[in-house]
């Protein structure tokens, strides 16, 4: 089968009233992010556009780490204002051209952190975004091309990441996807034990 590109994948259907729910909530919390979850494993089961069923590949349930609430922060926005690209190697070697976006900054860990948040150069929607990551677990306890968050931008200088939420590319599960990997300034050095976890394929 022809080689897909892959860009960007948002799976989950956001569940309205997610974002309003504080970690404090603690079983309505864990209740939403079970639901989101369980949405993308339905997708990559059941849908026509699920690489599982585009290659004919046999489903195995992807795992995840067990949620934990620490996980979900609030970031600030900062806007880049002048017109800067970086170009991404992807999982089958083709580079990929992106604007630099904006950057969210937070705090996890008890550390300063930021992440590159991407849009695709010349393609897509206003508001499609592209933010991926790599964290001290990526190789061994999560996929080794790192990560993606769907990322919320709009008029508010906050957004929230939760890593409870962070899944995989496409080419963590079938090798005929090219999927970007993340920027070198968005590897993370601490441990992001939250998530979707490296894929073990058990056929």
């Amino acid at each position: 089968m022809k080689k897909q590109h892959w860009i960007i994948f948002i799976p989950i259907l956001i569940v309205i009233g997610y974002l309003f729910f504080s970690p404090e909530d603690d079983a309505s919390y864990r209740e939403l992010v079970n639901k989101e979850i369980d949405s993308r494993k339905k997708f990559l089961e059941f849908n026509e556009q699920s690489p599982f069923r585009l290659f004919n590949e046999p489903y195995t349930t992807p795992s995840y780490f067990e949620i934990d609430p620490s996980y979900k922060v609030t970031a600030t926005i900062e806007k880049i204002n002048e017109r800067q690209f970086v170009t991404l190697e992807t999982s089958t070697g083709e580079p990929e051209r992106y604007l630099k976006y904006a950057y969210l900054v937070f705090n996890l860990q008890s550390q300063p952190l930021r992440l590159l948040v991407l849009k695709p150069a010349g393609l897509g929607a206003a508001n499609v975004f592209f933010c991926a990551f790599a964290d001290a677990t990526s190789g061994t306890l999560t996929y080794g091309g790192g990560r993606y968050l769907d990322v919320t931008l709009g008029k508010s200088q906050k957004t929230t990441l939760d890593f409870n939420l962070a899944y995989n590319p496409y080419c963590a599960y079938v090798s005929g996807y090219s999927c970007p990997l993340p920027p070198p300034e968005n590897t993370l050095p601490i441990s992001i034990l939250a998530g979707e976890k490296i894929f073990k394929n058990t056929h």
